[in-house]
């Protein structure tokens, strides 16, 4: 039975769907930076990049990339959005340690290792994908460096805002 004032309206709703975009955007952006020039800008200058993703040193195929980045991460945050809506009542209801380690791994789990296509750190990749098929890890489960610390850090912002906007509700 729900106790008064704790139920959630589609303003919560639509405001949890804007702020996992927002986290998902920065957290996407940060780390994806940071990973640029410490790890793949020198493979990159040096020519030893994935051949089939754009390259950013030929400027005809990256206009695609400056041009569809921000547009296709927000898509990518609100589809996050709303696929995490259903569960605001439960992820608000738990601590923010089981609410950071149960997102980390839903989406380590739904988004990276279980994705149905061969692409580096998923299971898929690693039956399907040569050993040398992009810059990675020694270990098949954490694929591109940036991915889990992409995800680590958007799961960390979206448990502190869930418990943020729980403690502004007066639940404890």
């Amino acid at each position: 039975m729900e106790q008064p004032g704790t139920e959630l309206r589609l303003r919560d709703y639509l405001r949890f769907a804007a702020w996992v975009t927002l986290a998902h955007l920065v957290t996407y952006l940060a780390v994806g930076t940071l990973a640029y020039f410490l790890i793949y800008k020198g493979q990159i200058d040096a020519g030893g990049f994935d051949p089939f993703m754009r390259n950013p040193n030929n400027p005809e195929e990256w206009r695609h990339v400056e041009t569809w980045l921000i547009p296709a991460q927000i898509l990518r945050g609100l589809l996050f959005g709303v696929a995490l809506s259903p569960f605001l009542r439960t992820l608000s209801l738990w601590n923010f340690r089981t609410r950071f380690l149960a997102l980390l791994g839903l989406l380590l789990v739904l988004s990276v290792w279980s994705v149905t296509m061969p692409g580096p750190g998923s299971i898929e990749g690693w039956v399907y994908l040569k050993s040398n098929s992009g810059p990675t890890l020694p270990t098949p489960l954490l694929g591109y460096m940036e991915v889990p610390t992409q995800l680590a850090a958007f799961a960390f912002l979206l448990s502190w805002r869930i418990g943020k906007q729980r403690t502004s509700k007066g639940h404890t």
